[in-house]
């Protein structure tokens, strides 16, 4: 079956190598690129995809932050993270997230392929080696993850921008509401995060960056 599919990672070489083995396990699937957040967001709006691979790292990117509002923007379209970060907490941030799978960057073909499969089954996919128990236990990181999963995209969107630095009529104009709803938006995200202040909402933007 054909399949049509997404790979976000800024790295040609990457993305070359990953569409050759794409190719070899689902041959005739049309695979897209993107190099960047804001291309990988104008792709997912424009078409749909049966699978998405994300990398963490690419240059706009606020980390787990972006991840997090692409699956709670399209929650039924399965992003596959590909990181080189092999940290246990990396992975269970994404699985929390819901990814579908985590796949390190030096993994073999074969490796992929499984992921792959795994996904299109309906499964979650994590690399070989990583330990579920060690997933289940909760990091201060994870602990992070599970709180923004709380957050809606608007409310996402919020925090990044207030990671930027903007201030709330920056914000209103750039996402195109008001000032009143930028102000409601930040009292719910600080009440979810725990937080009290934007001080502490850039502090923890920032620490969702790997």
């Amino acid at each position: 079956m054909k399949q049509a599919i997404l790979i976000a990672d800024d790295h040609p070489l990457f993305r070359e190598a990953l569409s050759y083995i794409i190719d070899s396990a689902l041959p005739g699937s049309t695979v897209q690129h993107a190099t960047n957040y804001q291309e990988t967001s104008a792709l997912l709006a424009e078409h749909q995809f049966n699978l998405v691979f994300v990398d963490l790292d690419m240059p706009d990117s606020n980390g787990l932050t972006n991840l997090a509002l692409l699956k709670k923007t399209y929650p039924t379209t399965p992003m596959l993270v590909v990181s080189a970060h092999e940290e246990s907490d990396v992975i269970q941030s994404c699985i929390k997230l819901n990814a579908s799978a985590y796949i390190i960057k030096s993994s073999s073909p074969d490796e992929i392929k499984l992921a792959i499969k795994s996904v299109l089954k309906g499964d979650v996919y994590i690399p070989p080696g990583v330990s579920l128990k060690v997933l289940k236990e909760q990091t201060e990181r994870s602990s992070a993850a599970s709180k923004m999963s709380s957050l809606t995209p608007s409310q996402l969107k919020i925090l990044m921008e207030m990671s930027k630095g903007k201030l709330n009529k920056q914000i209103a104009y750039d996402l195109e509401i008001s000032e009143a709803t930028v102000k409601a938006h930040i009292t719910t995200v600080f009440k979810k995060l725990g937080i009290n202040n934007r001080t502490q909402a850039v502090i923890f933007a920032k620490q969702q960056q790997v």
